[in-house]
């Protein structure tokens, strides 16, 4: 384990960032809400690339971005994590843009409502609705599907949803799921994410059972937008799953194998030993760095 990596996670114990995941359903949406004062949408300024602004439903924004001197033949559709409470901030949209100037593709960004106002049914609308104008706009062989954290599991979850449509859109290239995570359902799932817990030093399990009550929102809710290892994965294409060993999200790492093999999808499993949650998406230490290499080489694969 690299220096840089032991120094990042010194910090995050001393920042004692985890506490806010163990907070109560109603204080830990006031403090969303108070961080996502500054987390909207806001059309880039820069001309470093070409940007524009695609409206979903009239009222959702989603941001095109061309990373390469004319409209690739590839795209991505990105989508950024943050527990479908925190909206993203410029950070996300940084590596997005990265991942496609690296992989040399057209990226897709779409700001989804959060479960704050609306559940989760809504966001895998939104985020399905955005995938339909892609593969207008692309080959659907040509689209790939890049995830973190929450947006891993909705990554995985927009096949999921593709497969229960009267008229099913052709499906991605493959999809790139960084910790994906689900709503605990067994008593086995809880005892595996506490054991976990002890070395994670981003999120906190109470975190995991607490979620469930904004994604459903007070509805009745298909039970895979919960926890993608009860959806029908028929017919996905190759997924590539990255884990920290340490962290909670690692005790579905099993769960989703297992989904995978019962359907036949062809899968991958990538396993950080002693690294954290969405380790991936931090090239600034050397664990972080070679493994987002590696997700632009999967994505230029033929």
């Amino acid at each position: 384990m690299s220096v840089r990596f032991q120094l990042f996670k010194i910090a995050l114990q001393i920042s004692e960032i985890k506490k806010a995941f163990t907070l109560p359903e109603d204080k830990l949406l006031q403090k969303v809400r108070r961080l996502n004062r500054h987390r909207c949408f806001r059309m880039p300024k820069d001309s470093k690339y070409r940007y524009d602004d695609e409206m979903i439903f009239g009222r959702f924004h989603c941001l095109k971005i061309e990373t390469q001197k004319r409209r690739a033949a590839r795209a991505v559709l990105f989508l950024y994590g943050g527990g479908m409470l925190l909206g993203s901030d410029p950070g996300d949209l940084k590596i997005a843009c990265r991942l496609g100037k690296m992989c040399e593709s057209d990226v897709w960004f779409p700001y989804y409502p959060l479960c704050l106002d609306s559940s989760i049914e809504d966001t895998y609308r939104m985020v399905y609705e955005v995938y339909r104008k892609m593969a207008e706009s692309y080959n659907a062989g040509n689209l790939s599907i890049v995830g973190f954290s929450s947006g891993a599991a909705l990554a995985i979850g927009v096949c999921l949803y593709n497969n229960v449509q009267p008229h099913p859109l052709p499906m991605p290239r493959r999809i790139i799921a960084c910790s994906p995570g689900c709503v605990p359902l067994t008593e086995e799932e809880r005892a595996k994410m506490k054991k976990l817990s002890q070395k994670d030093i981003m999120v906190d399990s109470a975190f995991m059972s607490t979620i469930k009550g904004p994604m459903a929102h007070g509805k009745e809710v298909p039970q895979y937008m919960l926890s993608g290892i009860c959806g029908n994965f028929k017919g996905l294409p190759e997924i590539h799953f990255y884990y920290g060993s340490d962290e909670i999200l690692y005790a579905e790492a099993e769960p989703f194998a297992a989904a995978c093999k019962k359907y036949g999808v062809s899968y991958h499993m990538h396993v950080g030993q002693g690294l954290c949650h969405c380790y991936p998406m931090m090239p600034f230490f050397p664990e972080g760095k070679e493994a987002m290499g590696e997700i632009v080489r999967i994505l230029k694969e033929p």
